[in-house]
């Protein structure tokens, strides 16, 4: 199952024995159907299926203080840039920012941006960059929620 491996988590990071524990004992569900929706969105697996999902992240600091979720990589051209061939992205990781969703229950009540969040977020780890036009799933920011791709919307 390739999209297994898009959630785990090393076992070196958390001492567990196989990154598919890792992933079973430090991924929120909605987190997990989220990251396959966004599988199923692009239609690829970024990263050769190597991305760790963070969830109840801090926002770094100099973050406006409304993100919600974000991309890093390293890259031969440095990190974040998305100028290098997203095939050459490594340590890949989207983080999802605590503020955002504290709690599993916060994700669920939430889903639908959940969802969509992710699929932006590993859209950037595909090599995407934003997207000026409103209503697409790489603006910078959703300003049209019934425009959500059809994946996320619960109703």
């Amino acid at each position: 199952m390739a999209f297994a491996r898009i959630l785990a988590v090393t076992a070196a990071l958390i001492g567990l024995a196989t990154p598919a524990a890792a992933e079973a004992a430090r991924t929120p569900a909605p987190v997990k159907a989220a990251a396959a929706a966004a599988q199923r969105y692009w239609g690829a697996t970024p990263c050769d299926g190597r991305v760790t999902v963070i969830s109840g992240s801090r926002l770094l600091a100099g973050m406006d203080p409304t993100t919600d979720a974000w991309a890093s990589f390293s890259s031969p051209l440095g990190a974040n840039n998305l100028a290098a061939p997203a095939a050459s992205y490594r340590n890949c990781t989207i983080s999802l920012a605590r503020w955002r969703w504290p709690t599993t229950a916060s994700m669920t009540a939430d889903w639908e941006l959940l969802c969509a969040t992710v699929i932006h977020e590993t859209g950037h780890l595909l090599g995407r960059p934003h997207d000026a036009r409103r209503n697409s799933i790489m603006a910078p920011v959703f300003s049209e929620t019934s425009r959500l791709p059809r994946i996320c919307r619960t109703s």
